[in-house]
C-alpha cells in the first residue's frame, strides 16, 4: 500500500512496522503519529476488502473470513500470477537464446557449445516451470482447505 506522506508516495513499510496480530488481522504501527490518518486513507483506498480501525496502538487491519467466492477469486489471481511468471521465464529464455546466437555469430563460441548451452537453458526453464507449478498447486490446496 502506497501512502501520500511528506509530499511523496511512500510504502507503508517505510512509515512504520507491520506485524501479525492474529490469524485474521495485522497491526500497522506508524512511527510518525501525524501520518496515521494518511495511512488509514491509503489502506481503505486500496480496496482490499479489509476492515480498518485506528486505535491507540496504531492501525488494525482485519481480513474477513474466506467465502467460497473469495477463495475462487484468490485462486484466479494466483493462476494469473503463475501465467505472468511463465511469460517472464519465456522472455528470459528468448533473450538468453538470442545472446547465445549472437555470441556464436561473433565467433565467441562453437556451434556445439551453442546447442549445449541451449539444452542447459531448456533444462533450467523446465525446472523453473515445474517449480512454479508445484508452488501454485501448494497454494491452491492451501486456499481451498
Amino acid at each position: 500500500v502506497i501512502v501520500e506522506a511528506y509530499g511523496a508516495r511512500t510504502p507503508v513499510a517505510q512509515l512504520g512496522s507491520v506485524s501479525i496480530e492474529d490469524a485474521r488481522s495485522l497491526r500497522v504501527s506508524i512511527w510518525d503519529q501525524t501520518q496515521i490518518k494518511n495511512t488509514e486513507k491509503a489502506i481503505v483506498a486500496a480496496n482490499l476488502g479489509v476492515a480498518v480501525a485506528v486505535d491507540e496502538k496504531g492501525i488494525r487491519v482485519t481480513f474477513p473470513e474466506l467465502t467460497s467466492e473469495s477463495r475462487n477469486t484468490i485462486i484466479k489471481i494466483a493462476k494469473e500470477k503463475l501465467e505472468q511468471a511463465r511469460i517472464t521465464l519465456r522472455k528470459l529464455r528468448d533473450e538468453t537464446w538470442g545472446d547465445i546466437q549472437e555470441k556464436e555469430k561473433e565467433g565467441g563460441m562453437s556451434e556445439d557449445d551453442k546447442f549445449r548451452f541451449k539444452a542447459e537453458m531448456e533444462k533450467i526453464i523446465q525446472e523453473g516451470n515445474k517449480s512454479l507449478d508445484e508452488a501454485h498447486a501448494r497454494k491452491e490446496k492451501e486456499i481451498t482447505s
